[in-house]
């Protein structure tokens, strides 16, 4: 399984979930989901495998930026 999105201008448009691992696959779904031929397509989108951003590994000490002096009232 991958996801895929769509670009225009290199912002994404859309995401999908696809069953598949096939560029062509993907472009595919997206092309007939605008209902345009292929040349017209490639002239506006581009498809591409969508890559989640990588979580940092390990233990974050978030205490150890924040400051330990208290507010006075």
């Amino acid at each position: 399984m991958g996801i895929w999105q769509l670009l225009l201008n290199n912002e994404a448009v859309d995401t999908v979930d696809l069953k598949t691992e096939s560029y062509e696959e993907a472009h595919t779904f997206f092309r007939l989901r605008k209902h345009l031929d292929e040349k017209s397509f490639n002239e506006l989108f581009v498809v591409k495998k969508y890559k989640r951003k990588q979580k940092p590994i390990g233990p974050v000490d978030w205490w150890k930026d924040t400051s330990s002096k208290l507010d006075d009232f």
